[in-house]
């Protein structure tokens, strides 16, 4: 680096975000976000196929964004866990990102519908939920407990046996799928905000100690967020198809999980730095450790996505095969073959060379194709359960419907998009965007990779 940047160069209270330069994008964004959430309620409530199909939509849009925020929070972790000092100017991104997991939960009602009797278009979505409900109305005669009309049936007998997982209440020593969901969110919302709130009171007091609570509160969370973040993945994801059974899923969504959410990271930095902001803090020097990180979780990625594949296509069983068997065959062989080369070859390719790392534009242009790639994989494993489709992208029986369907897809994307972006904004215009309070500013602001 050319010169040095002391503290005393930097304003002690931070920088705070530059909002007349949002003031237009967050108005548009609340009304799309408006418009998105009153043509979801429509849909809905019109019931039926219409909202059987919108509800996939849905679910799809939500995992998008939950990884992206779970990713969020897994980097927020790991930084303070590890000791990071590099990372210091750019901790506030995934402190502000992971907050949106409150939000996320009230978006997801709809689907889950935790504690209440599910509507018919989440029975559809999880089909076991579906028959979980209609064997509780046709109970066998003489008996009166769900687990014991599940083992009568042989159709359902899988069921039984996974019963000790898949199942709504407190039937058993793992808590019920419900209540899952609640223990998921409530767990990631309070350690993301816990953590903004160590970094926010450092800002205020500068107290050193703060860096070492947050440090031991890390720690302590990560297997936590490790627990949460994969069977969340199992239950909204994997679970789609009940019979289907994969060691490596949860690792699987994680590694993408962490993946995008640095690349989201490196494009809301980019912004910062183009719109204007952290010219004193942030350089070229930050954005090539953050490609670094996004070239090693995309080997990972690749590694993880690559031994699933393997070890189902070596053991050859039906009960795992089937689930590569639907994505790899007619339309859905396409897209499984773009994220072999897609999702990991090209991405690979351009994040190898080190100055490239540095150019503020081309990470930028990168990490946006390796959030486009991410949305696809999350695509090309939930769309396909639409419907027991072979032969095209979505189970639409003619192109009405499958242009009805993407439609749906993408009113559902956009919905969540923009909420999530209008509440982020918002979020960081509160405060500094960088941690002002940490005592390891100077070294941060001064790196070298």
């Amino acid at each position: 680096m050319s010169h040095h940047v002391a503290v005393s160069h930097l304003p002690p209270e931070g920088e705070q975000l530059q909002t007349s330069k949002f003031t237009f994008a967050r108005v548009v964004l609340a009304l799309i976000g408006a418009a998105g959430l009153a043509a979801a309620a429509a849909i809905f409530l019109t019931g039926g196929a219409t909202a059987n199909s919108f509800a996939y939509s849905w679910l799809f849009a939500l995992e998008v964004f939950f990884t992206l925020t779970a990713g969020a929070l897994f980097w927020a972790l790991l930084h303070n866990a590890s000791n990071s000092s590099w990372g210091v100017v750019i901790r506030r991104v995934p402190e502000n990102l992971a907050q949106s997991f409150p939000v996320l939960f009230l978006l997801s009602i709809p689907l889950f519908m935790p504690l209440v009797e599910k509507p018919e278009w989440t029975q559809n979505v999880w089909e076991w939920i579906g028959i979980h409900e209609h064997v509780k109305h046709n109970f066998p005669e003489g008996i009166t407990d769900l687990r014991d009309a599940l083992a009568v049936n042989h159709d359902t007998l899988l069921l039984y046996k996974k019963y000790p997982y898949l199942h709504m209440g407190f039937d058993s020593v793992v808590p019920g799928w419900d209540l899952r969901v609640i223990i998921f969110f409530g767990l990631l919302a309070f350690t993301a905000w816990k953590l903004r709130q160590y970094s926010l009171h450092q800002d205020a007091t500068g107290d050193v100690q703060t860096t070492f609570s947050a440090r031991r509160f890390s720690c302590g969370m990560l297997p936590v967020f490790a627990v949460c973040s994969t069977f969340a993945s199992i239950d909204w994801i994997k679970s789609l198809n009940y019979k289907w059974f994969s060691t490596m899923f949860g690792v699987n969504v994680f590694a993408g999980s962490a993946l995008a959410a640095m690349a989201l990271i490196i494009l809301v930095v980019g912004t910062l730095v183009k719109t204007g902001h952290l010219k004193k803090v942030v350089t070229g020097e930050h954005f090539h450790l953050m490609g670094k990180l996004m070239l090693a979780f995309v080997i990972f990625w690749a590694y993880i996505a690559f031994s699933q594949f393997f070890l189902i296509w070596y053991a050859n069983i039906p009960e795992e095969t089937q689930w590569y068997a639907l994505r790899n065959t007619g339309s859905w062989w396409y897209i499984s073959l773009g994220l072999t080369f897609l999702h990991f070859v090209l991405p690979f390719i351009l994040l190898l060379k080190r100055d490239t790392k540095k150019n503020v534009n081309y990470i930028m242009f990168t990490a946006a194709f390796v959030i486009l790639m991410h949305m696809m994989e999350l695509y090309w494993m939930i769309i396909p359960e639409r419907g027991p489709v072979l032969y095209d992208f979505t189970s639409a029986p003619d192109s009405a419907t499958f242009f009805r369907d993407f439609g749906f897809d993408a009113l559902a994307f956009v919905t969540f998009g923009a909420i999530y972006a209008f509440l982020f904004l918002g979020r960081m215009a509160k405060t500094s965007i960088y941690p002002c309070g940490d005592p390891r500013l100077e070294e941060s602001v001064n790196v070298i990779s």
